[in-house]
């Protein structure tokens, strides 16, 4: 079962709870939020394996170019520009489509690779594995894909925050997304969003409540949703010290091992 752990925003936790979800529950760990990668920070290991990975940009043949055009046409993304004698290809928001060397009438445009990050295999007490954006890449999508090309079957994917495209790309083939809040009206607020995004590709989810106890009432909104609530880590400045430090939350242990556990009870995926 591959759980994926998502938030409507960042800080709430979600990387917390993903590291000790994995780290108590003896499961593989996927890092897929390639531009700020940090599960590595929490799971000590070796590097065993890095490997780039790269995608296909376009590349014109200025000699068999007729600048008609058709290029900049099909492109949704507006990643090329015709000028008056030669074609501008922005590799940073191309989106790799081929659509423009698909329907070039002269076949003057090919594709190169241009990498974009690479994946970063670690193994030690658990399994993780961890995407790396490179610097001024504009899309870590891709590289999500390429990482999530290697998740296992029973597995904890950590997610970028928030809920654009990454996310969604992060969630899109989870059998299971745990979605991390905290009690707070801006936390509330992004939550309600994850949840549409969860609920359009039909997900199964529950929630996980961090800093419980402070004083906002999330739970409510979760009650009347009817959203399952996973688990409760209580807000401690000695959970704060611990993560700021690398650390996991041995202490909260069995909390971690009974969210696995409700996961798989409610779950039919094993």
């Amino acid at each position: 079962m591959r759980i994926a752990v998502a938030s409507g925003k960042g800080g709430t936790g979600k990387t917390t709870i993903a590291v000790n979800l994995a780290y108590f529950n003896s499961l593989p760990l996927f890092d897929l939020d390639v531009e700020e990668p940090n599960d590595h920070i929490f799971i000590a290991g070796d590097v065993k394996k890095e490997e780039p990975v790269y995608r296909p940009v376009p590349v014109v043949d200025s000699a068999k170019c007729t600048l008609c055009g058709k290029c900049r046409e099909v492109c949704q993304y507006n990643a090329i520009v015709v000028l008056k004698d030669s074609v501008v290809i922005f590799p940073e928001i191309c989106h790799s489509c081929g659509a423009c060397s698909y329907f070039c009438p002269e076949e003057a445009i090919s594709e190169n690779g241009r990498q974009v990050g690479k994946i970063v295999e670690v193994e030690g007490d658990i399994k993780l594995v961890y995407g790396e954006l490179a610097i001024g890449e504009a899309s870590p999508v891709p590289l999500i894909r390429e990482v999530k090309k290697k998740v296992a079957e029973k597995a904890i994917l950590d997610c970028p925050p928030g809920v654009s495209c990454p996310m969604v790309e992060s969630i899109r083939d989870a059998d299971f997304v745990v979605l991390v809040a905290e009690p707070s009206p801006l936390s509330m607020h992004d939550l309600k969003l994850a949840v549409e995004v969860v609920r359009s590709f039909n997900r199964p989810f529950g929630v996980v409540i961090n800093k419980h106890g402070l004083p906002f009432d999330i739970e409510s909104y979760c009650t009347n949703e009817g959203m399952p609530i996973l688990g409760r880590i209580p807000f401690s400045p000695e959970i704060a010290k611990a993560y700021s430090r690398g650390k996991l939350l041995f202490e909260y242990k069995q909390v971690f091992k009974d969210i696995y556990r409700t996961i798989r009870d409610t779950t039919e995926v094993d």
